[in-house]
């Protein structure tokens, strides 16, 4: 596992899981931040360094975590001695950036996104890519809900700054109840900032903390049309809609709060247990009902956390990649309709108790 997102539990959780079953990982952690392709020499040093020892490991699978992070020669490297595979945490929107420039030095992508962004990698010519959409488990995310005790009513976590997250600043304060978000924002203008959870990349544990506080979480995914203008802009980025499943997501359903999301169609579909609004306004009456009705919120947890255990744990995704990898020229040939939900087939029995 090469390289990883400011979001460590990612490759963390999906460490432990292929250990349980029975796998040796070699793990890098984070190497180098940023968005383009490298070109600083010193970190194209430090990353053939990693790579040499990440090859002494004789892997049979090796996964890149930011694929701006090793160049096409490098990859022809590593390619030599095992299948090679690029996760895309950011998909589509680092698509001109970086994606369009790697992806297809790579045997296997693996997506972030509805069958709409995987139909976009079909029309560029990307063929051999699938849904692997966000995963944790519940040494990162422990199942922390309790509504008698939460004395907070809503909750949002992330960030709300600039050009592409500030709109859904005052999207969230539309909302009538009590809310708190925990992120960056630019200012504060109704008062509705809970902080900014400093070591939450580092220490899960904290996020945790406050996840048990609310009673129902929201989110407002980052609609591409936001990016018009800036550095990641391409022709096609705003038709592509938004991010499915913003990693709070997972963690919430991980922690087992009921969610209100702002999305489409295809998020419900994934993930049924969720309650999904093309607007914020369209969330107001179920977040009402979950805050005041005790027993609908744990009965809602239930089934959030539930559907998490057999989708979005790191198990279920350590079992798909696994069928994946015994099965390239299936998937190859897969619709993007297929390849977009196909990971909702491997249901895992994951819980605490698992490992």
């Amino acid at each position: 596992m090469f390289d990883s997102i400011l979001e460590r539990h990612l490759v963390e959780s999906l460490k432990r899981a292929f250990e349980y079953l029975g796998h040796s990982v070699h793990s890098t952690d984070l190497i180098v931040h940023g968005h383009d392709m490298i070109k600083n020499e010193s970190d194209k040093k430090k990353v053939w360094s990693e790579i040499e020892k990440a090859l002494d490991f004789t892997p049979d699978l090796f996964i890149s975590f930011r694929p701006m992070n090793l160049l096409p020669e490098m990859v022809e490297v590593i390619k030599k001695k095992c299948i090679t595979a690029i996760w895309l945490s950011d998909d589509p929107v680092l698509y001109k950036t970086c994606y369009s420039l790697v992806v297809d030095s790579y045997d296997l992508m693996l997506h972030c996104g509805s069958e709409k962004i995987i139909s976009f990698y079909h029309a560029k010519g990307h063929k051999h890519g699938i849904n692997f959409p966000f995963w944790t488990d519940h040494h990162a995310f422990p199942p922390v809900y309790n509504p008698l005790e939460a004395g907070e009513e809503v909750l949002f976590l992330g960030n709300m700054n600039g050009q592409v997250r500030r709109k859904r600043y005052f999207e969230f304060a539309k909302l009538p109840n009590k809310k708190k978000i925990f992120g960056l924002l630019d200012s504060d203008p109704l008062g509705i900032h809970g902080g900014f959870i400093k070591e939450a990349y580092l220490n899960c544990d904290l996020v945790s903390q406050t996840i048990k506080n609310f009673r129902i979480s929201v989110s407002i995914p980052q609609f591409f049309d936001e990016y018009a203008g800036l550095h990641y802009d391409f022709p096609e980025l705003r038709s592509l809609g938004y991010f499915q499943f913003p990693s709070r997501v997972i963690q919430y359903i991980a922690s087992g709060i009921p969610v209100a999301a702002v999305g489409q169609e295809d998020m419900k579909f994934a993930m049924p247990e969720i309650e999904v609004s093309s607007s914020i306004n369209g969330l107001e009456s179920y977040i009402s009902k979950v805050i005041s009705d005790f027993d609908f919120a744990q009965s809602e947890s239930k089934k959030v956390l539930s559907r998490f255990r057999k989708s979005y744990s790191s198990l279920a995704r350590a079992q798909h990649l696994l069928y994946i990898l015994n099965n390239m020229e299936e998937i190859r040939s897969m619709s993007p309709g297929k390849k977009a939900t196909q990971f909702l087939e491997f249901e895992s029995s994951y819980s605490e108790k698992t490992y």
